[in-house]
């Protein structure tokens, strides 16, 4: 079984406008919809593609740190997904969705970036926010792991044993990177 995990952005959203006034409106049409987040422009594998998959379900948590998850779970290579439940309680482009999403302390951030997984994956607009948002960003990517935000289709994972399929559209310009990201089960 496959799960689309990729929010799309049609191009009557709300969100094409605003991306549209910004001061670079090519640069800011890479961070709608589910994307990947590459400030330092790092070369991303090929072989990142695919990659074991894990789903922390962390809703309830305002900031996830890493006594709220088993750290003993995650393989190295793999892809970290965390349920916040943010793109399920505000539709993605509601003015709600982007307002004091879930995060992850900083903390867990460093420790997820030592068990040398390839993503992070998160159903909201950032694992950090504000100014935290691209140096939490820049971090990850610094150590060879790339965020992937506004992922969709969280609950449909039933399973723990999935692997995810990740295909970035690559841009030397671009800072946010357009992602289809598919889980299958297994």
């Amino acid at each position: 079984m496959f799960i689309d995990l990729s929010t799309i952005v049609t191009k009557d959203s709300p969100l094409i406008q605003w991306a549209k006034t910004q001061d670079n409106p090519h640069i800011a049409m890479g961070h709608i919809g589910t994307h990947l987040d590459t400030y330092e422009k790092t070369d991303i594998p090929l072989d990142f593609f695919k990659s074991k998959g894990v789903l922390f379900d962390v809703r309830k948590i305002s900031q996830v740190g890493s006594g709220d998850i088993d750290l003993s779970d995650i393989p190295q290579n793999a892809f970290v997904i965390f349920r916040t439940g943010q793109i399920e309680t505000h539709a993605y482009g509601d003015k709600l969705y982007f307002k004091n999403h879930p995060v992850l302390s900083d903390e867990l951030i460093c420790e997820l970036l030592e068990k040398k997984i390839r993503f992070i994956g998160i159903d909201s607009p950032g694992i950090r926010e504000g100014i935290e948002h691209e140096i939490a960003d820049r971090l990850c990517e610094k150590n060879g792991v790339y965020v992937i935000e506004n992922l969709k289709n969280l609950s449909e994972i039933t399973s723990s044993d999935f692997n995810v399929y990740t295909l970035w559209d690559d841009n030397a310009e671009q800072t946010g990177l357009k992602c289809r990201v598919i889980v299958e089960i297994l």
